[in-house]
């Protein structure tokens, strides 16, 4: 398969993205560009309602009794995420129309944020995963084009796929990408994210960290929705976090850009995919992931472009600045531009 040319950064996206939408339109002209959607909110529907500021189009937010034309006849992009589209993870009505989409006509490409989830034998997921793994594999196989956020992800579809022109880009910043990263940063912790994924955090520390929080004369900053649970809300009481709620996106930014450090509970090997990594990269923030492993993946590398748990963060001689630098640097190539350029690229390439 021929390789993709190289990205550019986009000089006017919406223009570029035209043209590919006239290529894939082929002789009959422009047809509308549709992005599929799960319903409701959540990073997948951010990412796309921003890459649809770039591109002609509308965005769809189906269900299984959604029309077959309402989805139009033009090119269709599905951001793919399983529990989205299913409460277990397993929506075969999807493949089902995508099958009749592409039945008629239509080039469909896919960006796969998830493929399917995992867990212990006392989890659905266990059980689920053999379904969900079958529903990504049909997908893939359905698909013009594809893209995904981490080698991980992108491995698995060309070991259980038909080949396909695609690109594995990490996913860019909801929040704001600021051109240059702020040299000058405050005492400030930031936990990010939605509920779940800060709790995880929340439950990882112990009291030596807010000791050392408390030594270095650090403040902890949350910003999300409240989280339900009794130990969130005494680390309120107690004023041991600044508990600021949910915030447009342009003030979370300008908290990012003033803090030093970023807290995030996920594994390395995907954290790629992570929308609240990316924001912290995209400011310069230094991360800390807190992970049961460190190894390398996608290009990220443990004391260099995050700090390596609590313990790395707390060590003598951490560089905080240097790791917030090299973060700014991992993510520049994968910025929002970067994105449209994939997809302008792909949808030519399979027009």
């Amino acid at each position: 398969m021929k390789p993709l040319p190289r990205l550019e950064r986009l000089q006017d996206g919406r223009a570029l993205m035209g043209d590919a939408l006239r290529a894939a339109s082929g002789a009959q002209g422009l047809r509308e560009f549709v992005a599929i959607v799960p319903p409701g909110t959540g990073g997948v529907r951010d990412y796309a309602e921003i890459l649809n500021r770039h591109i002609p189009g509308r965005l769809l937010a189906p269900t299984r009794e959604t029309p077959l034309a309402d989805y139009g006849r033009g090119p269709i992009a599905l951001n793919f995420s399983g529990y989205g589209y299913h409460r277990r993870g397993i929506p075969s009505w999807l493949v089902e129309r995508l099958v009749q989409l592409r039945g008629n006509g239509a080039q469909i490409g896919i960006f796969f944020h998830e493929l399917f989830a995992s867990g212990p034998p006392w989890r659905s997921a266990f059980w689920l995963q053999p379904m969900q793994r079958r529903i990504a594999a049909d997908l893939g196989n359905l698909a013009s084009y594809w893209l995904s956020n981490c080698n991980a992800t992108a491995q698995w579809l060309r070991e259980n796929c038909a080949p396909a022109p695609h690109r594995v880009l990490p996913v860019y910043s909801n929040v704001g990408e600021p051109g240059t990263r702020a040299g000058a940063r405050a005492g400030k912790i930031v936990v990010f994210g939605g509920p779940s994924i800060r709790s995880q955090v929340y439950t990882r520390l112990d009291a030596s960290f807010w000791r050392w929080v408390m030594e270095e004369g650090l403040a902890v900053h949350d910003i999300g929705p409240p989280i339900r649970s009794a130990e969130y809300d005494r680390l309120r009481e107690s004023e041991r976090i600044h508990a600021h709620g949910s915030l447009p996106g342009e003030l979370v930014s300008r908290h990012l850009e003033q803090a030093r450090f970023g807290l995030l509970c996920y594994p390395p090997h995907v954290v790629a995919k992570s929308g609240v990594f990316a924001a912290y990269c995209a400011h310069g923030v230094c991360p800390v992931l807190l992970a049961d492993d460190y190894a390398t993946h996608d290009g990220l590398m443990a004391g260099r472009h995050y700090a390596a748990g609590f313990a790395a963060l707390a060590a003598p001689g951490l560089d905080h600045d240097a790791i917030g630098a090299a973060a700014f640097d991992w993510y520049q190539p994968h910025r929002v531009d970067a994105h449209v350029q994939a997809f302008r690229d792909l949808m030519r390439a399979c027009a």
